[in-house]
């Protein structure tokens, strides 16, 4: 097994089926070994509007937690969302961080133990390779460097996941 078909056997792609995931997707597990982590996709691009791609979002972190329900193994739960024209650039990152949060405490309450919860606004993002890395690095690392936060792929684009959120955090 190749050091990339082992880190892809860490995670799941599941929701929406976003273009910039298909790399992801290809090499996630097979289904035989549990997973270490979950990428969601979230495909707000039809939203009429700002309000609508933000419910949108809160809906789709609320399927995520009945999937990570039957995984509790997860240790990272990654929710990649991409909107349209109708929404202004990170016009979902305050509603992002607000259930990156709700979401974490409702995960680690269930558990007992750390997980790690990042929304991503890949909006724009063309390159699937770098996307891939960060996820996969941040995969390779214990929970809890990020904890719960919300990033735009501008974030990400030259630092890992968890370098952007300890920016955020200062």
């Amino acid at each position: 097994m190749t050091e990339r078909q082992a880190m892809g056997a860490q995670l799941i792609v599941r929701g929406d089926q976003l273009p910039v995931l298909q790399q992801l997707a290809v090499t996630q597990a097979s289904g035989l070994e549990p997973p270490r982590a979950v990428v969601w996709g979230a495909d707000l691009r039809d939203a009429t509007s700002k309000r609508d791609a933000q419910k949108r979002l809160v809906a789709h972190c609320r399927d995520v937690a009945a999937v990570a329900a039957a995984h509790p193994q997860l240790a990272h739960v990654f929710v990649a969302y991409s909107h349209g024209g109708v929404v202004p650039a990170g016009g979902c990152l305050a509603t992002a961080a607000r259930a990156a949060a709700r979401l974490h405490a409702e995960l680690e309450r269930a558990r007992g133990r750390y997980v790690e919860v990042v929304l991503l606004d890949v909006t724009g993002c063309e390159d699937a390779e770098t996307l891939d890395r960060r996820v996969k690095q941040a995969i390779a690392t214990p929970a809890g460097v990020a904890g719960d936060v919300a990033l735009g792929w501008d974030d990400i684009v030259d630092s890992s996941i968890h370098a952007a959120a300890a920016r955020e955090l200062c």
